[in-house]
């Protein structure tokens, strides 16, 4: 698994691996700017010439699941 600048190289839902941010998954990409989600910081936004990702066979975290609410008592 290489290194890449190439735009072409990452589409929507590809994992990466990013030095500072860590693992994530590529949530938008063109020719401008590349959206990735990590695992661990969030939503990170790059100019697409200059971040370098390596692609990841990590498969992302599962996402919280949603808890449900006590249903409100009436007295």
């Amino acid at each position: 698994m290489g290194t890449s600048k190439n735009p072409a190289a990452f589409v929507p839902k590809d994992r990466v691996d990013h030095s500072v941010y860590g693992l994530g998954t590529v949530v938008t990409v063109n020719e401008r700017h590349t959206t990735i989600m990590f695992d661990a910081a969030g939503v990170k936004k790059f100019m697409t010439a200059m971040v370098e990702l390596t692609r990841s066979d990590t498969p992302a975290p599962k996402a919280p699941g949603r808890q449900k609410k006590e249903a409100a008592r009436s007295h």
